[in-house]
């Protein structure tokens, strides 16, 4: 298991990664090969983007509960 300082960590490093995200409404979307390009800890957002597509997610931080198959916690 991960504490939350370390998938901070995690963030900063601006290395690509894998995570499993869950939504509002309580699905799970499954985010492979991403890289967090900048975080807004004020408001608990990062910004992921995924490297295949180019795409770019905000994503709350506390949504975030799994990475690189090690759970989250707080």
């Amino acid at each position: 298991m991960l504490h939350i300082n370390q998938l901070r960590a995690i963030l900063r490093a601006h290395q690509p990664f894998s995570c499993k995200v869950w939504k509002s409404n309580g699905d799970i979307l499954i985010y492979k090969n991403v890289v967090c390009t900048s975080t807004f800890f004020e408001n608990g957002t990062a910004n992921l983007k995924f490297l295949k597509s180019g795409q770019i997610r905000k994503v709350p931080v506390i949504f975030i509960w799994e990475v690189n198959d090690e759970e989250i916690y707080i």
